[in-house]
Order: C-alpha cells, then sequence, then structure tokens
C-alpha cells in the first residue's frame, strides 16, 4: 500500500531569493568596485602628475618656490577632476608627511621630496542595499626633485673609460698589480670584452667593477672585489665646460744669464745650464728643449705652446709652482730622462699634442689648490677634440695627484718596477695598464675635480 506524501510547495520561491541576494552581491561588487577601481586610478594618475609638476618648479627654482610649486600642483589635480573642494581634500607636501595609511615613509621629513595625497568620496549604487553608501579613496605620490649641484663624475670610479663600444675600453696586460683604494673602476663600454686582462694579472678595488658590457680574462687573473652590471653614460659627455686659458703675451722673450724672461718666443727656448723662468706669461713658438744636466725652476708662470714641443731630456730636471701649461697648436710636453720632475699647483691643458712621461726616477705632479680657480684639483686635460695619446712611462715611483681627464684620447701606463701612486680619477677614452709594476689609485673625491651633475625629478612612490 502507498502513502501518499505532501507537496513541498515554496521551496524553490526561497531559492531564488537567495539567489537574487546573491546575483545582485556581485553586480554591486562589480559595478561600485569597478566605479571605485576607477576613480583610484584616476586620482593615483593625478596625484602623480601634481607631484611631478611640483618636483619640477622645485628644481627650476633651487628648491626656493614652494608656494608656486604647492599652487600649481593643487591646479593640476582640479584639472584632472580632483579639487581641493572638501569633499575631496587634495594635500601637497614638502617634507612629505604620512602615507595613507597613516604610515611614516622613507622620505618623511626630507626636503628632497614631493608628496600629493588625495582623499576623496564616492556614492555607491547597489552597495547602499547592504548599508554602504559611500566609499573612501586615498592615494598618494612622491617625487623627488634634487636640483642639480656638482659632483664626482662618473660615479666617483678612480679608473674610467668612456669609449661607448668595442673592446678593451680597460685593458690590463703583463704583470700588473692594479689597486682602486676607495673607490672602482667604470667601463662605458657595451662590447662583449669592454674589460680585458691578460697576463699575469691582480686587480683590486674597494668597490665594484661596474662594467656596462663584459669582461675577458686571460691568463692568470685574480680580480678582488664584485662586478656589477654599469649604467651607461652618453658619449661624448655634454657637461664638460672647461675653460681654455687666457694666456696672452707682451713683448719678445729672452735669455740674460741664468735668467729666462717672459715674452713671444718665435725660436726654440733652448737653455743650456740652470736657469730660472721668470715670472709671466710665456708663448712659445718653436718649443723648448732642456737637455744634459739643466736644471729648471718655473714659478708663478703660464706657458702657451704654440708650435713645437716642450721637452726635457738626459738628467734635466724641471721644478715648479703655480703654473698653467697650454698646448694650443703644439705638439705636446713631453718629459724624458733621468732628472727629478716636481711641479705643484699646476694644470696641463692640452688642446693639441700629446703628453708623455717617461723616466727611471720619479715624476711629481700635484694639481691647483684655489676653490675659485677654473682648473682646482685639474691636473692633466685633452678636451674632446684631441684624439693624442696620454703617456705614463716608468721604472720607479710617479707620484701624481688632480683628475687626468682626456675626453677622447688613449691614456697608457707602463711601468716595470716600484709603484705607481696616482691619488687621481683617470678618465680617458679607454685606459690600457701593462708592466710588471703596481698602479696604485688612491682616489680622494676631494682631491679631484667635481662636474654639473643634472638634476633629479622622479616618481618614488
Amino acid at each position: 500500500m502507498f502513502t501518499k506524501q505532501k507537496a513541498q510547495r515554496g521551496q524553490a520561491l526561497i531559492l531564488i531569493a537567495i539567489g537574487i541576494v546573491g546575483l545582485v552581491g556581485m553586480v554591486a561588487l562589480a559595478i561600485d568596485g569597478g566605479n571605485a577601481y576607477k576613480v583610484r586610478r584616476d586620482a593615483q594618475n593625478a596625484a602623480d602628475a601634481s607631484a611631478l609638476t611640483a618636483a619640477v618648479i622645485m628644481v627650476q627654482t633651487n628648491l626656493g618656490a614652494w608656494s608656486t610649486a604647492q599652487n600649481q600642483a593643487l591646479a593640476l589635480a582640479t584639472v584632472n577632476g580632483f579639487s581641493n573642494d572638501g569633499i575631496t581634500t587634495v594635500t601637497v607636501e614638502n617634507p612629505p608627511g604620512v602615507d595613507c595609511n597613516g604610515d611614516s615613509g622613507p622620505y618623511v621629513g626630507d626636503d628632497e621630496y614631493v608628496q600629493v595625497l588625495i582623499n576623496t568620496q564616492i556614492d555607491t549604487f547597489f552597495a547602499q542595499i547592504v548599508g554602504i553608501s559611500t566609499l573612501d579613496i586615498c592615494t598618494d605620490a612622491v617625487a623627488r626633485a634634487k636640483p642639480g649641484e656638482y659632483g664626482s663624475p662618473f660615479h666617483g670610479a678612480g679608473i674610467v673609460a668612456l669609449k661607448p663600444d668595442g673592446d678593451d675600453a680597460v685593458f690590463f696586460c703583463g704583470n700588473a698589480n692594479i689597486q682602486v683604494k676607495k673607490s672602482g673602476l667604470f667601463v662605458n663600454s657595451n662590447g662583449n670584452c669592454a674589460f680585458g686582462m691578460n697576463g699575469n694579472i691582480t686587480a683590486t678595488v674597494d668597490t665594484s667593477f661596474d662594467v656596462v658590457g663584459n669582461s675577458c680574462k686571460v691568463g692568470n687573473v685574480t680580480t678582488n672585489g664584485p662586478f656589477t652590471d654599469g649604467v651607461p653614460v652618453p658619449y661624448p659627455p655634454t657637461d664638460i665646460d672647461i675653460p681654455e686659458p687666457l694666456i696672452e703675451c707682451t713683448g719678445v722673450g729672452q735669455q740674460i744669464g741664468n735668467i729666462v724672461y717672459p715674452g713671444v718666443w718665435n725660436s726654440t727656448l733652448n737653455a743650456s745650464g740652470d736657469v730660472t723662468m721668470a715670472p709671466g706669461n710665456y708663448c712659445l713658438m718653436a718649443g723648448a728643449t732642456f737637455n744634459g744636466n739643466t736644471d729648471v725652476e718655473a714659478n708663478d708662470v703660464n706657458i702657451r705652446l704654440q708650435g713645437g714641443e716642450f721637452q726635457t731630456n738626459g738628467n734635466s730636471s724641471f721644478t715648479c709652482s703655480n703654473a698653467v701649461f697650454f698646448v694650443d697648436g703644439g705638439s705636446g710636453f713631453h718629459f724624458n730622462g733621468n732628472g727629478d720632475n716636481n711641479c705643484t699647483n699646476v694644470v696641463f691643458y692640452v688642446k693639441t699634442g700629446d703628453v708623455t712621461w717617461n723616466g727611471n726616477v720619479a715624476n711629481t705632479f700635484t694639481a691647483r689648490t684655489d676653490p675659485d680657480d677654473p682648473y682646482y684639483n685639474l691636473l692633466i686635460y685633452m678636451p674632446y677634440e684631441n684624439t693624442s695619446q696620454l703617456t705614463i712611462n716608468g721604472n720607479s715611483g710617479n707620484h701624481l695627484k688632480g683628475t687626468i681627464l682626456a675626453v677622447h684620447a688613449p691614456i697608457v701606463i707602463n711601468g716595470n718596477s716600484g709603484t705607481e701612486t696616482i691619488d687621481s680619477q683617470i678618465i680617458g677614452y679607454t685606459v690600457r695598464a701593462c708592466g710588471n709594476g703596481t698602479l696604485k689609485i688612491d682616489y680622494d673625491a676631494g682631491e679631484n675635480i667635481e662636474l654639473p651633475q643634472p638634476p633629479t625629478i622622479e616618481l618614488t612612490k
């Protein structure tokens, strides 16, 4: 016998009602959530643009026009749909304060950064059904505004090769021991063997080998220090603007006894015996040669080499202080022989010709030390148009202090014994160091040139 069950009417309606509530919730989430996402994205774009605008104005005025920067940032936020009207709050701060979550970030209190916060509310549509009538949205952006300033060029590396491509921009060979103290090495080339080492080489840096391209090692090569991926710099560099020396001569130069007098020298200044160059300007149209056992003393002189070469040979020694050497048409400076050469507070501006220092004794040259001098801390400068080689050869200790900057010229340093101590930043188109001695670069930023560094405007958050 069968029992008739009661019909369970109305259950489908309950399920449909529950489904409708879920569907409405999903629609609310899609519509209100999508609207909130769009408003947040628009607010973030507005905050980013306003922060960058304020940073640009701060950099242009060397951080000196904050009210203008603030007003321009607020105006741009208004243009982008977020006016500071009470419902929406736009805050522009320098230095930054806390973020949207009330947390202190890494930029709080730092005057180099600008912060824009946008707080706004939007009305919901379907979310009101579940009691949510408005949604709060907060976005913030931080931009860095660092004005251009003077600083150590090319990442402050002790050895720099500016060549932008190809192999052996920096090349070490022989039995060389290269030590870079308090700094490192920067190779701008993107070549497959941009940094080459061949032989029984030991290369040590205190910071890093910063190489844009790749390095190649052949032989017994030891490197001490990390290798990092270099960030290339534009070549030719545009921030090097070192003025030519203004050396004008009057009268005719002559030698009377042991005194050499300034003026225009149309024939070679060919002194013999111990001589003193009197203070003043010398325009050498046919060069100068000091041979034999000549000892030359030159203090407070400016020498413009317009023809021929300036050279010392044999056992001659050259001593100078407070001097400017300008090669403007001549074939270069050549210090040769076995005599000591010692010049302090000096600069060699080599527009034409080469520079060669040879010998079996120590050469000591130190750069100019007056901060107001246009050649402050600059020992040798070869501008872009000069592609002649700069060569330092020696079998004993050379001591050089001040930047050696050859924008488009190769630099070659060779030695067979002892230690070459160079308190310099060596910057060349290429740099080659070979031989059997030790090359020690003891880099000190305070003893080398500073060049204009570009301003920094970047969105950091």
